[in-house]
């Protein structure tokens, strides 16, 4: 059986390479739109990216878990119908709250917070599409041009007088109507999707309370430092994509593998038991970094935010990873109780007295208790054959 496992992890090394770069690839459309419309986006009252990230990654971790179920009973046509449906409803939900919710709440310009949510939720929609359909190389090329308005949009703020002259606001929207246009082009002249069941409405209530809970987890940190000291959380959740794709795709290879090859109960038991030390061992290294790095915050006063924020966008990328991966080995309601429990913890603080009154700190020890938490849940799911897919 190991020479057998081993055979197969062997063949499946270089597409899986392939599919994971592709799949980071696919992240950078939404991540350049975002860097292309840095400038009007500074102009936004803050509950504008924290509702438009919770409504979009909500809503895109449900379209993918339900569209993928429809596309394997009926073909990707209806999934992608599916998904265009969803993403509509969203778009519909989020220009009815921009449009009535108080000034306070979505900055000066009224009109430019419902246009930058619509255009947020339609990249996220085109990713989730792409993902659905199996279409991600060629959603990719038709980003392009998005990728190109986001270095013509960083080349003028770093002083360029060409790059400044090119209309990037007024372009972008342009460039994402085409990556969206390639992603629901299979829907065009598909069979209706039919009715769901009651099992997929389940899955995908779950996968939305999951998606919510952990865009509610991002905005926990970026909201509890300082507005000059949230810049430094980015850079390991960036970091930690194309990592968190690499393990998720080379754990759901591994099961796969053991399911096929095993010939008994205790081969897949014992093969799982070697996955899940690997799994977990891959896991422990944001815990001990950002655990690490908090407590080395206190060494150096003049910057413990910003060091602190470093170590919470650590353990955040941890508990984002072991969230996904939980969801995945059909624990997606435990993840989702996970993932709701810093926020929930958060929000409970400040009527504990002994904490101190600087959120900062309290978030950074809620996600590595959380992190913890989750490590010992993945632990026992990994290794339990039950809970294979």
């Amino acid at each position: 059986m190991t020479a057998d496992l081993a055979l197969r992890g062997g063949t499946l090394r270089a597409p899986a390479l392939s599919s994971t770069l592709l799949r980071c690839a696919l992240y950078l459309g939404p991540l350049s739109a975002a860097v292309a419309a840095a400038r009007p986006l500074a102009h936004l009252a803050w509950p504008v990216p924290v509702g438009t990230l919770m409504l979009g990654w909500s809503v895109a971790h449900a379209g993918t878990g339900v569209g993928a179920l429809v596309a394997r009973r009926s073909g990707r046509g209806p999934a992608v119908k599916l998904v265009a449906r969803v993403f509509l409803a969203a778009v519909v939900l989020w220009a009815g709250a921009a449009g009535l919710a108080p000034a306070t709440l979505v900055g000066p310009d009224r009109m430019l917070a419902v246009t930058a949510g619509v255009c947020s939720l339609v990249c996220l929609g085109t990713v989730t599409a792409a993902l659905v359909t199996r279409t991600e190389a060629a959603v990719v090329r038709w980003s392009l041009p998005c990728w190109l308005l986001a270095a013509v949009s960083i080349a003028g703020m770093v002083g360029d007088t060409l790059a400044q002259r090119v209309p990037v606001t007024a372009l972008l929207p342009v460039t994402i109507a085409l990556a969206a246009a390639r992603a629901f082009r299979p829907a065009l002249g598909a069979s209706p999707v039919g009715r769901l069941r009651g099992s997929d409405l389940r899955h995908g209530g779950m996968r939305l309370l999951l998606g919510a809970a952990q865009a509610a987890c991002v905005a926990l940190l970026w909201r509890a430092g300082p507005p000059t000291a949230t810049s430094p959380a980015v850079l390991p959740l960036l970091a930690a994509g194309p990592v968190l794709e690499a393990l998720i795709g080379w754990h759901r290879r591994q099961v796969q593998a053991g399911l096929d090859a095993s010939e008994s109960a205790e081969e897949l038991r014992a093969h799982l038991s070697g996955v899940t030390v690997v799994t977990v061992a891959a896991l422990v290294p944001p815990l001990a970094a950002g655990t690490a790095l908090a407590v080395a915050a206190y060494q150096v006063p003049a910057g413990t935010a910003g060091v602190l924020i470093f170590a919470g966008g650590i353990l955040l990328s941890g508990v984002l990873a072991v969230t996904l991966l939980l969801g995945w080995r059909g624990r997606t309601g435990v993840a989702a109780l996970l993932a709701v429990a810093p926020p929930v913890a958060a929000f409970a603080a400040p009527l504990v007295p002994a904490l101190p009154p600087d959120p900062l700190p309290t978030v950074v020890v809620i996600l590595a208790a959380t992190h913890l938490a989750g490590l010992l849940i993945v632990a026992r799911t990994a290794a339990d054959p039950r809970r294979t897919p």
